[in-house]
């Protein structure tokens, strides 16, 4: 069980039970400690030189290995450093060190069976009863446990941060968060509710007071949102808007957004189930259910949606029902990998009770996206026209210039686990 337990330890280090400096140290302190072992416990010179062999050889592997460590490092930190990295380029780093994984597990097979070739039974038991007892042997613990429970030791690495923004799926990888304070996310595409407008960073918003119906002499607003989105699992998101502060003409708190999203991936597009709300402020609670598309290119997506943005009102304190219906429609284009401009547009009803009520909005987008390492950086800005053209029955429709949200902000994205 020594022989197994050392060899595991070895395995675990390319994985993610095992950080590669001290597990790296503690396993060469360990082989030192066999071989000091083998010296003390066994008489006989032809045998303890066959047995010092088996560990040298042992040795030897756990050095290639260290070596493959350092290539399969690099290689990853290369695929970080591209903004076009795909969760390909980071299979490929996993597919050579698993190949010389299985080299290595080879290597290791025929070292152990010289050793236990050259040893009695006795004198393996009474070594690895000395060997056990050092400190170093927390690794052994560590791979006897991982072992027992079953957990994998060809952990996967791949880090998910995708950093051309046409390229990006609707919901973060498994285990990716991003820190929001801007604008242009997937989550917040058509955040658009009877009363009011939710995008994240610091908004003017000219002549629209709490995001609601455009009024020449309303006050002139200023807002700010921040929260994070992360990668529950493969392809379901959940998102939060927890931060959000009106600035000016009042200090206030408004709603919080919080955003549910289930992905089905497909090999150029991802169809998503959204399920998001405000809390409760002074209209109550406020939900917006739909479903959205993206489709994805080299240098252009197209992310679409349909979503009924709902008032109910809360339990103790009732208030009208208003539902109305909202469906964006964004363009994404990367000007080069890392710059991107959007346009948006589509067409929204804020209150279907309402004769007359949609409006369709237009906008205007740019972000820059900073690879730091691992992390993604995206600065990001947009102009909108939330109201742009009121269509009106008799064919005559307003254009409302005046009207308009300028939000800007950034965000950053990286490996939570």
């Amino acid at each position: 069980m020594l022989w197994v337990a050392l060899a595991t330890a070895i395995m675990l280090l390319s994985g993610e039970l095992t950080r590669e400096g001290d597990g790296s140290q503690a396993v060469a302190e360990l082989i030192a400690g066999f071989r000091r072992a083998i010296t003390s416990v066994v008489p006989a010179t032809p045998r303890r030189t066959q047995a010092l062999r088996a560990v040298e050889r042992f040795e030897q592997a756990f050095a290639t290995h260290r070596q493959d460590l350092q290539a399969f490092g690099a290689c990853v930190e290369a695929a970080d450093r591209k903004y076009r990295a795909t969760e390909a380029d980071y299979a490929a780093c996993n597919v050579r060190i698993e190949a010389q994984r299985v080299v290595l597990h080879h290597v290791l097979v025929g070292a152990q069976h010289d050793y236990e070739a050259a040893l009695a039974p006795a004198e393996r038991e009474q070594i690895a009863r000395v060997v056990m007892a050092l400190p170093e042997a927390r690794v052994l613990r560590q791979a006897d446990a991982s072992v027992a429970t079953g957990d994998s030791i060809s952990a996967s690495r791949f880090r998910g941060v995708e950093g051309v923004a046409a390229q990006r799926h609707l919901t973060l990888p498994r285990n990716v968060m991003s820190i929001v304070y801007g604008p242009l996310g997937t989550p917040t595409l058509g955040q658009r509710y009877p009363s009011y407008v939710v995008d994240g960073g610091t908004t003017f918003a000219r002549h629209r007071y709490r995001g609601g119906t455009p009024a020449p002499d309303a006050p002139d607003v200023w807002s700010t949102r921040a929260g994070v989105r992360f990668g529950m699992f493969d392809d379901f998101e959940a998102a939060a808007l927890f931060l959000p502060f009106e600035l000016s003409p009042d200090l206030d708190i408004d709603p919080v957004l919080v955003v549910f999203t289930q992905q089905f991936r497909f090999e150029w597009f991802d169809v998503g189930l959204r399920a998001s709300f405000l809390t409760p402020a002074d209209i109550g609670w406020s939900i917006a259910p739909g479903a959205t598309l993206r489709v994805r290119s080299r240098r252009l997506a197209l992310h679409a949606g349909v979503f009924g943005g709902m008032q109910v009102g809360t339990v103790r304190k009732p208030e009208p029902f208003v539902a109305g219906l909202n469906a964006p429609l964004r363009l994404t284009y990367n000007v080069l990998p890392f710059v991107f401009l959007s346009a948006e547009s589509g067409f929204a009803y804020d209150d279907l009770s309402v004769p007359g009520g949609g409006v369709i909005p237009l906008g205007f987008g740019a972000g820059y996206d900073w690879l730091v390492g691992s992390s993604l950086v995206e600065f990001a800005a947009s102009f909108t026209w939330d109201d742009l053209l009121l269509p009106k029955p008799n064919g005559r429709s307003i254009v409302q210039f005046g009207v308009y949200r300028v939000t800007i902000g950034a965000s950053v994205s990286f490996q939570a686990l």
